[in-house]
């Protein structure tokens, strides 16, 4: 497995969009993190850290979503804040992991963090070559570098780096690099023993075809070494 990664070339409006659509997901990350460690000090509610996320998500689709002052993350496609709280959830897992040694999360903030991640619920989805891209829930946007070739995945990230919007997804296949040819300039030397040598040393035979049209060519000139050319007998005998 291995991953593909392009530039987005999109409009103002799609960059608007997708600064949206990070920004959604940063608010949830957060909103998450937020509600975890308040739990922590609340002796009543037990579980794991992630079946605390669990319920949080829960009570995140079912009323949060739903109350006047977070309408606006309707607008958005559900599968941005699903992989948000994966994203936590995950995080976590690290964390309590001795072996790993991962910090506690923290907080996500704009300046570092414009990023989010969608999925397609039905399964991996065909990415076709060409400069077009078709994200699952989210549309269809243009690449400055085409995919050379048709794939499938079912995880798509997007995230903006300098300015720049980038799509990544993983590819369930072996990676094989890009042949490259190396270029050298040589001299050539056409010779008699043998057809040519290069100045690397390399040499090469002559094919049987030339050395036989040698020979012919030696036994025509050999028969016709006195004669005259100027006369018609001698273009008849000689062919």
């Amino acid at each position: 497995m291995y991953a593909i990664k392009r530039e987005l070339k999109l409009n103002n409006q799609e960059k608007s969009f997708f600064a949206g659509c990070a920004g959604f997901s940063r608010f949830v990350y957060n909103h998450g993190l937020s509600l975890l460690k308040s739990t922590w000090d609340i002796p009543e509610i037990c579980g794991s850290d992630s079946k605390r996320l669990d319920a949080i998500k829960k009570v995140f689709t079912n009323i949060t979503k739903k109350q006047t002052e977070y309408l606006w993350t309707n607008k958005y496609s559900s599968r941005i804040y699903q992989n948000a709280f994966r994203d936590l959830k995950k995080a976590f897992s690290r964390w309590r992991e001795p072996k790993i040694k991962a910090d506690l999360p923290r907080f996500k903030k704009k300046k570092h963090n414009c990023s989010f991640t969608v999925d397609s619920s039905h399964g991996k989805v065909l990415v076709q070559e060409g400069k077009k891209i078709k994200i699952p829930t989210l549309g269809t946007f243009s690449l400055k570098e085409s995919i050379p070739y048709n794939c499938v995945s079912q995880t798509f990230t997007i995230s903006r780096e300098a300015g720049k919007w980038y799509v990544s997804f993983a590819v369930s296949a072996s990676y094989i690099p890009e042949m490259k040819h190396s270029y050298k300039k040589v001299g050539i030397d056409l010779g008699i023993k043998t057809f040519a040598t290069l100045s690397d040393g390399n040499t090469f035979e002559s094919p049987s075809s030339i050395k036989k049209a040698k020979t012919k060519l030696g036994k025509i000139q050999w028969r016709n070494r006195n004669k005259d050319a100027h006369q018609p007998s001698f273009w008849n005998r000689s062919i």
